[in-house]
């Protein structure tokens, strides 16, 4: 067990239980806070059908082990917290609403063109032939696309000798909307979404041709959403804002659906708030959020941000997270602390106007599913058993757990801590006709070589993490964890020379940790058009420091409002700013965090301008400044943050370096490199801060397994982190 302490209580009495869960595309992880720090988990295969039911079996695993029932926790609660990726699957299958889409008149095909970016998320190879370049699936059919006479101007360089931005120069045609909308409601949409050029910079138009819409549905009889571009993600790219507007239609409100009937289910037990996930870029939200879809990649987030703090605890500067689960294999980056964020996510074939936690994946977990091709090539994934484990438990293929059952990595009798029985005889037999006869192989031999190609994959992609981006890996350490995490740690660590590689006891857990950890944190963005020239003079200067004050100004407005209606204290916010800026001529514009919020004077604007130039130098080289070219605001957002109950680490007395006797369960045979050997078998629980545990050896929990190779040992710290040397 690991021991925490709530740093926020709840004001209500008994209300001092922290639940956070992570329901992934097998598992279904939860952290159970108690009032005395200490923690424990739980564990449920994931029931994609009734996520409900899959919260209520994993809670429930959690408070057993405290002798309490689900409906006790839950009375108990001052917070729940559920991140998964149920919205993921809902864009991937493609199984989301009907949409009906008003754009621009001229602008009909913007979602068949997507910005020319039919390379997203394929590997450099086929980047290099265009043939090979694939459409997404489409989240909306060309046919339910109406255009709209209308136009706002956007802005240009040269402000002088043109109209200024957001200046209206065609106003909407009514009878477009009406029409259009009709139409719309006669090939039965779902949803009608709204997307004009430059509503970023005024959204007039849009919010007009609502008003019509809205009329139009309400006269047809049919209760159906009306969402403007503006209100998603008022910022700049057509495409990326018409990408996050289309996923926000198409599957965010299925998920808040899907969310809303875990939140009754924990309300039923006597819950009595309000269920919280993560935003993609970290920050917790309740259902109500309107800009639900940007809670997209909402379980790998909370890894990162455990990762963050136990990199903080433990004093580490730079780290590279390894997230292995049952689906995937998920890689983040923390340099100086801090977690990367894209301004614009290249996410499932989409590039989104969405600040996220930069993250790369692979089609790697322990469900993977293995075959051989035509051509004798062995191949691991992108399909996944999911909760169906493998051939050995429910599944109709091979997977990469088969594997590890029949070379003895994994206990078929210990799954889940025994509740879960696994078939290693069906697995070897698989393993035998699908791998080890048609390649010629002993079967051992060729479970080992199907390790080798996973282990492989997952090393080259963390691996490619840090040195892409031109770092050393010798300067960072990896924080392993997802259930399958421990079991692979040994191989895809192996041969990266870095600082040091950790895991933890409750590495199956981590995300729902990580989610605990969370802030409740809204991020309001709002598109701008600000030009900072060379010889700029003082007055103008204040002028735009005016209106820069001014949108700040009303985001926190929006921020006051938005929460409110989310059950949030305005009084009790605070607030973040910062602003994206570059170069006069980039493409490109770059987060820039504020130390200030209030712009009164000339002066402010300068003070904008040295943080984008510290930012900057913090990035590239010196050399790579280009001051003279002046600077463009192109985007301000601020944070707003309200309390919430934290866990917080802490230590552990310490014991000697060898475990007690009564941590030992007993000698297995595995094959391990193409050799047989024992592995002593210890129990995580029964081990102290301070134990070493010398390989070969493996360490048993009910939730993971941790495989320590002959030469390496496992290190426990004060906090009973697991130290890989």
């Amino acid at each position: 067990m690991a021991k925490t302490a709530a740093a926020t209580q709840s004001s209500g009495k008994g209300k001092n239980y922290i639940l956070a869960l992570d329901a992934g595309g097998t598992m279904t992880d939860t952290i159970l806070v108690k009032p005395d720090g200490d923690f424990t988990i739980g564990k449920s295969l994931t029931n994609r059908k009734n996520e409900a039911s899959s919260y209520l079996e994993s809670v429930e695993d959690a408070a057993l082990a405290l002798g309490l029932k689900s409906k006790d926790v839950h009375e108990q609660a001052s917070v729940a917290i559920y991140a998964g990726t149920g919205m993921l699957n809902t864009l991937l299958t493609g199984t989301g609403r009907k949409v009906g889409l008003l754009v621009t008149r001229g602008f009909e095909h913007a979602s068949v063109m997507e910005g020319g970016l039919t390379y997203l998320g394929q590997t450099q190879a086929e980047i290099l032939h265009q043939q090979l370049h694939e459409h997404t699936r489409p989240m909306v059919d060309p046919r339910n696309i109406v255009g709209i006479s209308e136009r706002i101007c956007g802005g240009s360089y040269f402000m002088q000798s043109h109209m200024g931005a957001g200046e209206l120069m065609i106003p909407v045609n009514e009878a477009h909307v009406r029409k259009g909308v009709e139409r719309l409601l006669a090939s039965g949409v779902d949803v009608i979404g709204i997307m004009f050029l430059n509503s970023y910079v005024n959204p007039d138009n849009e919010n007009a041709a609502r008003r019509i819409a809205e009329d139009v549905v309400k006269k047809s009889g049919r209760a159906i959403p009306v969402v403007c571009s503006a209100d998603v993600a008022p910022v700049s790219r057509e495409n990326n804002r018409l990408k996050s507007l289309l996923i926000q239609c198409f599957a965010a409100e299925l998920t808040r659906e899907a969310l809303l009937g875990v939140e009754n289910a924990a309300i039923k037990e006597g819950y009595d708030g309000r269920l919280l996930t993560l935003l993609s870029y970290g920050g917790a939200v309740n259902m109500n959020y309107p800009r639900l879809y940007e809670t997209i990649i909402s379980g790998p987030i909370g890894g990162l941000m455990g990762a963050q703090i136990f990199a903080d605890k433990l004093g580490i500067k730079n780290a590279i997270t390894a997230d292995m689960g049952g689906t995937s294999f998920d890689v983040g980056l923390l340099v100086n602390g801090m977690l990367g964020i894209r301004k614009d996510a290249d996410f499932a074939g989409h590039r989104l106007a969405l600040p996220m936690v930069a993250i790369d994946s692979a089609g790697s977990g322990a469900g993977s599913a293995i075959e051989v091709d035509a051509y004798k090539r062995l191949r691991v994934g992108p399909e996944s058993a999911g909760a169906d484990v493998g051939i050995c438990y429910k599944y109709d293929r091979l997977t990469v757990t088969d594997v590890n059952v029949v070379l003895g990595y994994v206990d078929p009798d210990y799954f889940l801590g025994g509740k879960v029985k696994l078939d290693k005889d069906r697995a070897y037999a698989e393993l035998e006709r699908v791998i080890a006869k048609p390649l010629g192989l002993d079967v051992y031999e060729a479970g080992s070589g199907v390790l080798e190609v996973i282990n492989t994959q997952m090393r080259d992609l963390a691996s490619t993490m840090i040195t892409s981006k031109g770092y050393n890996p010798r300067d960072f350490t990896m924080l392993c964890y997802g259930g399958a995490g421990p079991v692979h740690m040994w191989g895809y660590s192996d041969g990266i020379d870095l600082a040091n590689v950790i895991t933890f006891p409750w590495a199956a857990g981590f995300s729902a940790f990580g989610a605990a950890c969370a802030e409740y944190m809204h991020r309001y963005h709002r598109g701008s058009v600000e030009l900072v020239p060379n010889g700029m003079g003082e007055a103008e200067k204040t002028e735009m420091a005016k209106r820069l004050d001014a949108a700040f100004r009303g985001l926190e407005e929006a921020a006051r409002g938005e929460m409110a209606q989310e059950g949030v204290d305005p009084k009790q916010l605070t607030f973040r700013y910062g602003a994206y800026a570059r170069y006069l001529g980039q493409l490109e514009s770059f987060d820039t965090p504020l130390d200030f919020g209030a712009l009164k004077s000339a002066e402010d604007v300068d003070r904008v301008v040295a943080a984008f130039e510290e930012m900057y130098t913090n990035i590239y080289p010196e050399g790579a400044r280009f001051p003279d070219a002046g600077y463009s605001i192109t985007e301000l957002y601020i944070q707003a943050v309200a309390p919430k109950p934290q866990p917080a680490i802490i230590e552990h007395p310490m014991s000697d370096a060898k475990p007690s006797s009564s941590a030992y369960v007993e000698t297995r045979k595995v094959f391990h490199k193409g050799v047989w050997m024992d592995f002593q078998v210890w129990q995580m629980e029964a081990l102290a801060a301070g134990n070493v545990v010398e390989g070969p050896a493996i360490i048993r929990d009910p939730m993971t397994t941790v495989v320590i190779p002959p030469g390496k040992r496992v290190e426990f710290d004060k906090y009973r982190v697991l130290h890989y040397r």
